[in-house]
């Protein structure tokens, strides 16, 4: 044995350096590369004079050195090998091997009557695959298949080697070569332990593709029978809106009634001072913010009962006394002030014209308070006091609407169309719009009219006593009104006084 390891050392060393130089030429099959070393060696006389010489050197390389050796297909490209037609074959033996280059010459009569050659590393592996012993023996269509050779020839191959299922997946050679049978037995459970392993993988592998396909199959039916689909965002088109036309906005705090006194536990809610002023700018304040734009102009139709008594004695003009939270003096002054506080509030928004409606509670009270915002106001550009003698009712135009103001106490509604008609019959010919504002009743209602809109304004006031017993129980708050330039009156808004 250490005659024969020294010699196989030896050997492998002369092919390393007989083969190592030409590595880079190693295109194509086997045979193709001893045929090409033959070609460089042969006219420096370094090669035999055919190339099967270098064929088994090639052969011996791969044997020993096959990390080295470029990959190739167990058949097409050179591990099985039939004989050139000029290659002389004398043999009585059906196969031979080579055990200096590691290969199998087997005479193959359905090759036609050609040996053919194959590398021990292909030959082991197909008597492996054919075995029992390590797994259940391929078929011999599957080793025709893995190894690309023809069934027919394999066929024959197998029945000159002698092989059968039932056989050790070892070779002739590999026993005679085998230092021990403790060796085989040892690789025997290596080769077991890697079908194993390879078994394991596959079943695996099978169990994925399985539940893949079970996957599929469900999108296919189920999801299919749902149909289930996308949804998708629903779109519109987007308007272009333009910018507000231009538009009045008439808004009137009429019949506040600033100086009424009302004792929450005698009239279910308090009203004093502080009360009116708080609902007065806090009304005011809400209607502005919801504003489309900024007007044109604001018109304020104030007066109509701004306070609640007309005269030293604590009377409204015609003498009905009156619950009063301070003296008749305190609410004349303390309400002037309050008046201009509401003016100057609204000119930050647009121009104010404020128009006066003598009311049946303060008719000279009424005419003072003109009187003081009209000097106070008298050199502002953005405030116009429109005051005269008759505070009966006022007429406005606006762009394509004439605007009717009146408290509501003398003529009825449905006689204000024709009074505007006759008082007012230029601005009634030329406007296309007419619209009368009114207070004095202390609810909303609206009303179109002999070709008038008749539209009744609310209080922002609380109760006393007498209208606590009255039961007037309407809703208190402020309104606003949009009138277009061309349009006429749009769109109307409203704050609801909410008490605690």
């Amino acid at each position: 044995m250490g005659n024969d390891s020294g010699r196989r050392k030896r050997l492998k060393d002369e092919t390393l350096d007989m083969i190592r130089p030409y590595l880079d030429e190693w295109v194509g099959t086997d045979t193709d590369f001893a045929k090409r070393l033959w070609e460089i060696n042969a006219p420096e006389g370094k090669g035999a004079a055919r190339w099967q010489s270098w064929k088994s050197t090639v052969s011996r390389f791969r044997q020993f050195y096959p990390e080295e050796c470029p990959q190739t297909d167990p058949f097409t490209q050179g591990e099985m090998e039939l004989a050139d037609a000029d290659d002389e074959w004398i043999s009585d033996r059906a196969y031979y091997y080579n055990s200096e280059t590691d290969v199998y010459v087997t005479f193959i009569r359905s090759a036609g009557n050609k040996p053919m050659t194959v590398s021990g590393v292909t030959h082991r592996a197909m008597k492996s695959a054919y075995s029992n012993m390590i797994n259940k023996g391929s078929s011999i269509g599957q080793i025709s298949r893995d190894f690309s050779i023809p069934r027919q020839w394999f066929d024959e191959y197998r029945r000159v080697h002698g092989w059968t299922h039932d056989m050790d997946p070892f070779t002739d050679e590999e026993v005679v070569d085998s230092d021990s049978v403790e060796g085989l037995v040892d690789d025997l459970l290596l080769r077991r332990r890697r079908s194993l392993h390879i078994e394991y993988e596959k079943k695996k592998w099978d169990e994925i593709q399985k539940n893949a396909k079970k996957w599929e199959r469900f999108e296919d039916t189920f999801i299919e029978h749902l149909k289930i689909v996308e949804p998708k965002a629903r779109t519109v088109q987007k308007l272009d809106l333009c910018e507000t036309n231009p538009y009045a906005l008439v808004i009137s705090p009429t019949d506040l009634h600033y100086g009424k006194y009302g004792w929450e536990d005698e009239v279910g809610s308090r009203y004093d001072f502080d009360e009116a002023r708080k609902r007065l700018h806090e009304s005011t304040s809400a209607l502005v913010s919801r504003l489309p734009g900024a007007p044109e102009v604001i018109y304020v139709a104030t007066g109509s009962d701004w306070f609640h008594v007309d005269n030293d004695l604590g009377t409204t003009t015609r003498g009905t006394a009156q619950d009063l939270y301070g003296t008749p003096a305190q609410i004349l002054l303390d309400g002037c002030d309050l008046a201009k506080e509401h003016i100057d509030y609204l000119r930050t928004v647009a121009p104010v014209k404020v128009v006066f409606m003598a009311g049946n509670h303060d008719k000279h009270s009424a005419l003072t308070l003109g009187l003081y915002l009209k000097a106070t106001y008298e050199d502002c550009d953005d405030c116009e006091v429109i005051l005269s003698a008759d505070m009966a009712r006022n007429y406005q135009q606006y762009g394509n609407t004439l605007l009717g103001f009146t408290h509501g106490d003398g003529a009825r509604m449905n006689d204000l169309p024709s009074i505007m008609a006759r008082e007012s019959w230029e601005d009634w010919g030329q406007c296309r719009y007419k619209v009368w504002f009114s207070g004095h009743r202390h609810h909303q209602a609206v009303k179109e009219h002999g070709g008038a809109l008749c539209i009744q304004l609310p209080s922002l006031s609380g109760h006393d006593r007498w209208h606590h017993r009255k039961g007037f129980v309407s809703q208190a708050g402020m309104s606003a009104h949009i009138i277009d330039h061309e349009e006429g009156m749009i769109g109307s808004l409203f704050k609801p006084v909410v008490e605690e």
